[in-house]
């Protein structure tokens, strides 16, 4: 396998990380997704579920063609067409035995247990519905990107949960204990909400690019450019590059960490591929 060696970049007002890292790429797909944007894994069945977006409808129409393919960590797919009757899917994740998909108007709850849709929320007035997370108590917290929102839904109920110019444009939401973290594309910023008092803190700024997946690795952060770029951002905020795709044009889209193998699972969403990556590193001392 061949490895990708890590070139460190030092930009005015950015402080990288330094550390022994290597990103190999251990899998890729033939272009079997009709534009994979976001994949989730499930611990339990030891899988990976992928979004396949495809394309944007207007002014509120579902066509429900689109769905969710099931593959295995080797790539083999399992099922094409796992979750069907779907409207432009894009972000998922697994919690407590169900998956939960975000569609253009809404938010798909999908039992695992009983491989059925469960329910099936409806949210108006939106501009583009984009990534998912779900805290301990199962809120659902949903992202719409081009929007100054992050929506919740608790115990049945959809409400504006956070609003503001700080937050405008967030794409990757992640739920890492108290704090949801959002990946704000208006200021190129990863944040912080606490999820009890809704206080914003700043946690990194990035270069430039359109801020997509984000993961949990340590006490880290994997925080991903759609555009093919994927950086490891400390709790401080120092921040390393370690993988850049963009002079190939593969995208890094709403990719998943599958932390005990050490696997990076990227969903090259305008190429219809996905590729998985072997992940390790041990950080040294910073600059």
């Amino acid at each position: 396998m061949k490895k990708v060696f890590i070139i460190i970049l030092i930009f005015p007002a950015l402080i990288y990380l330094k550390t022994n890292a290597q990103v190999t790429k251990v899998w890729e797909s033939d272009t079997i997704f009709k534009g994979p944007e976001s994949v989730a894994y499930d611990k339990t069945k030891n899988c990976l579920y992928i979004s396949n977006f495809d394309r944007s409808p207007k002014d509120g129409m579902s066509y429900n063609d689109d769905y969710i393919t099931k593959i295995d960590l080797d790539g083999n797919v399992l099922e094409k067409k796992f979750v069907e009757n779907l409207t432009s899917p894009t972000g998922v994740c697994v919690k407590m035995d169900k998956l939960y998909i975000v569609e253009r108007f809404g938010v798909v709850v999908f039992n695992l247990k009983e491989n059925k849709i469960e329910t099936r929320y409806r949210i108006n007035d939106t501009k583009f519905l984009n990534d998912v997370a779900v805290d301990d108590d199962g809120a659902i917290y949903v992202s719409d990107s081009g929007n100054d929102v992050i929506y919740r839904i608790k115990n049945g109920k959809v409400e504006k949960w956070l609003t503001g110019s700080e937050i405008d444009n967030t794409n990757g939401v992640l739920v890492d204990g108290d704090k949801l973290i959002l990946g704000v594309n208006s200021d190129s910023t990863l944040k912080s909400a606490n999820l009890e008092s809704k206080e914003i803190k700043s946690i990194a700024t990035l270069s430039k690019g359109t801020i997509d997946g984000i993961q949990k690795c340590g006490k880290e952060y994997l925080v991903s450019h759609f555009e093919g770029e994927l950086f490891l951002i400390d709790p401080n905020g120092k921040i390393m590059e370690l993988l850049n795709t963009t002079a190939s044009n593969i995208n890094c889209a709403d990719f998943e960490y599958v932390e005990k193998l050490n696997l990076l699972v990227i969903p090259a969403l305008r190429n219809n591929k996905v590729f998985i990556y072997k992940y390790q590193y041990n950080l040294t001392s910073q600059l």
